[in-house]
């Protein structure tokens, strides 16, 4: 699963709109770890960015997201899902003790350098 990767998540809330994020995961023989970048839907044209441990085996995969609370409040964020016999989608759900919704990342088709991948990590991923 190394590489660079876009995804959404959704709130169990119909009206809610669906939040984007750029994740650069690291798959060493099946243990995850990486960044991710998000606008904040606490602060208008604030990014979020937390950190990715986890592990896969498999298709399955299950990670934490650590939100540090330098931009709103530390917390983490449960996922589970599965990834694609292709290997360039995991879909599955996200969970925040009872609260919880769906999520879907994509792998980008682009090669990217670990110079490149890192300068992502500083990108405003802001969904208008």
């Amino acid at each position: 699963m190394t590489g660079l990767w876009t995804g959404q998540y959704w709130y169990p809330e119909p009206w809610e709109p669906p939040m984007g994020f750029v994740a650069t995961i690291s798959d060493n023989a099946g243990s995850l770890s990486g960044t991710t970048t998000e606008a904040s839907d606490l602060f208008i044209g604030v990014d979020e960015r937390a950190d990715i441990r986890g592990t896969r085996s498999g298709t399955s995969v299950s990670f934490y997201k650590y939100y540090d609370g330098t931009r709103a409040y530390g917390h983490s964020v449960t996922y589970e899902g599965v990834l694609s016999a292709d290997g360039q989608q995991v879909e599955g759900q996200w969970s925040l003790d009872d609260y919880s919704g769906s999520f879907i990342m994509l792998r980008s088709l682009q090669q990217f350098s670990v110079e490149q991948l890192e300068e992502f990590n500083q990108l405003d991923v802001s969904v208008s």
